[in-house]
């Protein structure tokens, strides 16, 4: 589910909202908040990227409740990822395109204790929430959203601060123990290892994003072929990574690499790897240098060093989420517009385009201490504490 799509969020706010309400008139208002958790319902039916920042806050839940169930309700396109995330006991794919399916799914898995909706605007999430079977239910009031009227705890979501401390907010009330760092499992199978094994010393070049609109977080081909051109001879290999759905524009930017440097030692693995191994590969990389997308929140899991290209997004509020990540943000012009995920009006430019290869390039030798390069050069954005 493409959470920026025109069509698909005008249908969420114009039918989603009526229908939050008026579940809402209906709900029981005289629940207690529980004391004695043992099962727990998570619902979180959005990105790959949401769903690494939440896994900071399933954390802090499991080692809050270590003896409690943890159940994940998920959608098709982050149900993969949500697999990766240490915790859940149960995790359940809806078919939430078939409303009648999902909520006789949701009604199946019987009676919670309490269930958190992750979603920060959409109202299907709220509507699915409202059919789980439980003592009390918490989700976000967001500004402007309308979409919090079924929970028996609102919680307010704030647009100026990063992701995860929005998911640590969330559920505070339930939660006192001190804040984890987002955390991904990996699938270390024979396939990748023996790659890894092959590759050496890895720089991964991972310049493809996924979701509506895309290209306007894409950098130049051109861009992504000079900066392997001088970062090639740190490395045994450049790895070239993207999903199955990337394979003809990998291509594509592997044949401009190697007919500007045709010495380079680059592995175009687009499509190779499933997202289990893709984050083994990330693990055991040197250094990765990403745009905003998925695999630059799974990198900074694993607190790789590494450089992201941030350009629509806040990078206040979506960065990724580690002391080694460097951002690197336009040096001019409209960008850092997107809070939910969904504000593409507010585009007047492609902001990428004003993201230097000097700036990127500056960013890699300056990094300290991971890959022997000196560490003067650029000021840069300073990454967020894990403590935030």
């Amino acid at each position: 589910m493409e959470k920026g799509k025109k069509s698909y969020h005008l249908l969420d706010r114009h039918l989603g909202i009526p229908l939050t309400f008026l579940l809402g008139l209906v709900r029981n208002r005289w629940k207690k908040k529980p004391t004695d958790i043992r099962k727990i319902a998570v619902v979180n039916l959005f990105s790959i990227g949401d769903n690494v920042l939440m896994s900071a806050a399933i954390a802090d839940l499991a080692a809050a409740y270590p003896r409690a169930e943890l159940v994940a309700f998920t959608a098709k396109n982050n149900h993969q990822l949500v697999k990766l995330i240490p915790g859940f006991t149960e995790i359940h794919k809806l078919p939430i395109a078939s409303p009648l399916q999902t909520i006789k799914l949701i009604r199946s898995k019987g009676r919670f204790d309490i269930v958190f909706d992750f979603g920060s605007w959409p109202r299907i999430s709220s509507l699915y929430t409202f059919f789980v079977k439980a003592r009390w239910k918490t989700g976000f009031r967001s500004h402007g959203q309308f979409r919090h009227y079924i929970y028996d705890q609102k919680v307010n979501y704030s647009s100026s601060i990063h992701e995860v401390d929005n998911y640590r907010t969330l559920i505070k009330d339930f939660c006192y123990h001190p804040p984890h760092p987002p955390k991904i499992n990996y699938t270390a199978t024979p396939k990748v290892r023996d790659f890894i094994e092959m590759a050496g010393k890895y720089c991964i070049i991972h310049p493809w994003p996924g979701g509506y609109k895309s290209h306007l977080k894409q950098w130049d081909n051109r861009r992504w072929a000079e900066m392997v051109q001088k970062i090639d001879k740190h490395f045994d290999h450049i790895v070239l990574t993207g999903a199955p759905g990337d394979i003809e524009k990998s291509q594509e930017l592997e044949s401009l690499i190697l007919d500007s440097h045709p010495g380079c030692k680059l592995i175009n693995a687009s499509g190779m790897f499933n997202l289990g191994e893709t984050a083994y590969l990330l693990n055991k990389a040197s250094f990765i240098i990403s745009i905003d997308t998925g695999i630059s929140h799974i990198s900074a899991s694993f607190n790789k060093p590494m450089i992201c290209l941030q350009g629509p997004a806040s990078s206040i509020r979506w960065r990724p989420y580690s002391d080694n990540a460097v951002v690197i943000n336009p040096d001019r012009g409209t960008f850092g517009y997107l809070s939910f995920g969904f504000e593409y009006h507010k585009a007047k430019e492609d902001c990428m385009e004003n993201i230097s290869v000097d700036a990127v390039y500056q960013a890699f030798m300056r990094y300290p201490g991971h890959h022997g390069l000196r560490t003067t050069g650029v000021s840069l954005l300073s990454p967020p504490a894990h403590s935030r």
